[in-house]
């Protein structure tokens, strides 16, 4: 009996640890981590029309190389030049919300006018002419990459997008024709009376071809204001901005075979942009929006013929127009 009551305590307690080692050993139920939200990629190709206006300036100094001459020695003026462009546009997003856009355009120019002022030291104006502006062309494009932002949380009508990126930017412009303005000299070096036309406006006689290259550094904010209808602004700044210009003097024999004078120079400049788009359908989608660039650099403006430099003084480019396009959105 003895040793029944020995085994029967042995079981019980054999019992005991393994409901202890049971209750001691059951392992808790799996924890559920949150993951973020998944965004589904987003591809956007587009077409557009520019109607713009744009001026071309600059002046050289030539006075260090001849003191006979003043400061500045010749100032050029190409003002009033209509552009008119189309664009193949894309915008490109992924699940990360970092972003790629892009724009490429090309089109032509006309109308406006070129003013062509020289100067002798003490700022003697010795001559002054005016040559109207026939067409020639307009190309351009940009690429940007950056990033896609909500800066409010649960904002999604709200977006923030800066971006980094590259433009181009190439204006070629053909003056026609000679008529001499009021100078300080009475048109001695002209060879005509103000107001007269020495060279008829059918006769080529000077091309200026302007290749702008630039970085770009800046940003995008959009805004939904009802269910279809979104605005947006963008505007960038273009710290580092490099010029080619090619000026090519037809009726100048003296200077060589054209182009005869390239001016080189860095500088700065920005672009701004705002527009409106409404969502057509879900995929549809057309907007019309102004854009305004501007850019200016400091340099050189070389004879090539001559293997002459000499300083390049405020050489800006400026183009403000008005755009529509249509997109589709996949």
């Amino acid at each position: 009996m003895r040793k029944g009551l020995v085994l029967a305590v042995c079981a019980t307690a054999f019992l005991a640890t393994g409901a202890r080692a049971q209750q001691t050993y059951q392992l808790p139920g799996a924890y559920a981590i949150p993951l973020p939200p998944v965004l589904e990629p987003q591809f956007e190709v587009g077409l557009r029309y520019w109607q713009s206006v744009g001026n071309t300036r600059f002046s050289i100094n030539s006075s260090k190389v001849d003191p006979a001459f003043g400061n500045p020695t010749s100032v050029l003026k190409y003002d009033d030049m209509d552009g008119y462009s189309g664009e193949f546009f894309w915008y490109a997003r992924n699940e990360t919300n970092t972003f790629a856009k892009g724009f490429v355009g090309g089109g032509g120019l006309s109308g406006g006018s070129l003013d062509d002022e020289d100067y002798f030291a003490g700022q003697v104006k010795f001559s002054d002419t005016f040559s109207q502006l026939k067409g020639e062309s307009l190309l351009y494009g940009t690429i940007d990459v950056g990033q896609h932002f909500t800066p409010i949380d649960g904002a999604t009508k709200l977006t923030l997008s800066p971006f980094i990126g590259f433009n181009y930017w190439q204006e070629t412009a053909a003056a026609y024709g000679v008529r001499c303005n009021d100078d300080d000299v009475g048109g001695a070096v002209c060879g005509g009376a103000p107001g007269e036309v020495v060279v008829p406006y059918s006769t080529e006689v000077i091309k200026n071809k302007a290749m702008w290259s630039a970085l770009r550094l800046g940003g995008e904010v959009k805004a939904k204001l009802w269910n279809r209808l979104t605005v947006m602004g963008e505007a960038a700044i273009l710290p580092v901005t490099y010029v080619v210009n090619e000026d090519s003097h037809f009726l100048r024999a003296d200077l060589g075979r054209p182009p005869n004078v390239e001016d080189r120079g860095i500088g700065w400049g920005y672009q701004l942009e705002a527009a409106l788009r409404y969502d057509i359908t879900p995929g549809w989608s057309a907007g019309a929006g102004v854009r305004y660039w501007y850019a200016e650099v400091d340099g050189k403006s070389e004879f090539v013929h001559f293997d002459t430099k000499v300083p390049l003084n405020d050489f800006t480019s400026e183009r403000f127009g008005v755009y529509g396009d249509v997109s589709y959105r996949f």
